[in-house]
């Protein structure tokens, strides 16, 4: 899978929010965008703390875009410019080299998002990156004034004063239209940008979902025969029905669903994604992912949004387990609770001495010594802090753990001396 344009660590804007920043990659599904802000305890993604720390788009800074910014358009931002075209991003390049000679600081974002749809505005001269290369265009395509054409057919060719010139007539031209030099070429605007984005409400503008739990790209599959594979591709939203799959057979040109290879693109559980490739690649076949697709629709249409990241944080905390054992510790979700305050061992530290000495100054507890110490009451009563919060059983036993699980006791998180 392709890496993702943009990485950006969001938090809260609490006092405290640097414990849970998370790293958010873009363009994210509706899934991914919204299990990224429960994570950081995000109530609004118009309105939060954010930083982006990569950026896999040439042409496209830091600076330009600036920090705190609204998480819904960077994302759209994001999706326009995994959209492009190779001739598009040339001329994005060359329209972003333009609007920062307008602006000092960052650009507005939705003045860049309206700069991925004018791509098509831009002349090109390629392979001509100097003032004097433009002159040469310019006088070999007759796009002079006749005073200037007559003057150059008179000077000897190669001259120092016919150089010169030509150098003044390109920079007199580029001033004139507002053109840059790019890696590709000169550019100047043919046209006038055209303004596309506007804020609306709602979020339909920024992801496209189709709502399934469960969403399959799926396609014929390479038989060691490259005559026999398609590049057809066809979406299949889980749960479907018999009928719905075979019309999804039908549209790669395949016979049957055994002749298609499926890649899970979207999960309402996002972490699971992986799971159900494995499931359908290591035999439970399309059925299994579609049985579990049914049974987290039918869990989703029952569950608020607590349960919902509670069973994020248990599948987190119970590391990778198979598609069938996801789907049995959802059953048994009424028997863990989840605290979203308790993000770092020593505020559970905090929390449990503070039953018994009310009265302990706050700056204890902000020390390393503090975070082991609650480090050590996690492992004896069977508590996990999650990426979601502190997780535990309410009867106080042990948590899962399925075989083969990456889990390991949480690093410790050690404050800073002098307060939050």
């Amino acid at each position: 899978m392709a890496e993702k344009i943009f990485e950006v660590e969001v938090s809260n804007s609490s006092p405290r929010g640097y414990e849970t920043a998370t790293v958010l990659k873009m363009p994210a599904t509706w899934a991914e965008f919204h299990d990224a802000l429960q994570k950081a305890r995000i109530k609004d993604a118009r309105h939060c703390e954010n930083e982006l720390t990569c950026i896999r788009f040439h042409g496209v800074t830091n600076t330009m875009i600036g920090q705190n910014v609204d998480l819904y358009d960077l994302n759209l931002f994001a999706q326009r410019l995994d959209a492009l075209n190779e001739d598009q991003k040339i001329g994005l390049e060359a329209l972003l080299h333009m609007e920062q000679s307008r602006y000092t600081g960052s650009i507005p974002l939705d003045r860049l998002i309206d700069l991925t749809y004018n791509t098509d505005a831009c002349c090109l001269a390629p392979h001509i990156f100097n003032r004097q290369e433009l002159g040469m265009f310019l006088y070999e395509n007759e796009m002079l004034s006749d005073e200037a054409m007559s003057l150059l057919d008179t000077l000897e060719k190669g001259s120092r004063f016919r150089a010169k010139l030509l150098e003044l007539l390109g920079e007199q031209h580029q001033e004139e239209h507002g053109g840059v030099f790019t890696r590709n070429g000169y550019t100047e605007l043919g046209g006038d940008i055209q303004t596309i984005h506007e804020h609306r409400p709602g979020e339909t503008l920024y992801f496209h979902r189709s709502g399934a739990p469960v969403v399959l790209e799926m396609r014929k599959r390479h038989f060691d025969d490259p005559a026999y594979d398609s590049d057809k591709t066809a979406v299949l939203n889980l749960p479907a029905s018999d009928a719905d799959i075979w019309r999804a057979v039908g549209e790669v040109d395949a016979a049957s669903p055994e002749e298609c290879a499926f890649r899970c693109t979207d999960c309402r559980i996002p972490s699971l994604r992986e799971t159900i490739n494995d499931a359908i690649e290591d035999g439970g076949g399309l059925e299994q992912a579609n049985r579990f697709a049914r049974q987290l629709a039918k869990n989703l249409r029952i569950w608020d949004l607590n349960d919902l990241i509670k069973y994020k944080a248990l599948l987190a905390a119970s590391g990778p387990p198979d598609l069938e054992q996801a789907a049995e510790l959802a059953k048994d979700l009424d028997q863990y609770e989840l605290r979203p305050e308790i993000a770092a061992n020593w505020e559970y530290a905090a929390v449990v001495l503070r039953e018994k000495y009310p009265d302990l100054p706050e700056e204890l507890f902000q020390t390393p010594q503090a975070a082991r110490i609650g480090q050590q009451m996690l492992e004896d009563i069977h508590v996990v802090i999650t990426d979601y919060g502190l997780l535990r059983r309410k009867d106080g036993g042990q948590l899962p753990v399925f075989q083969g699980s990456a889990q390991k006791p949480q690093g410790l998180y050690e404050p800073q001396m002098g307060g939050m």
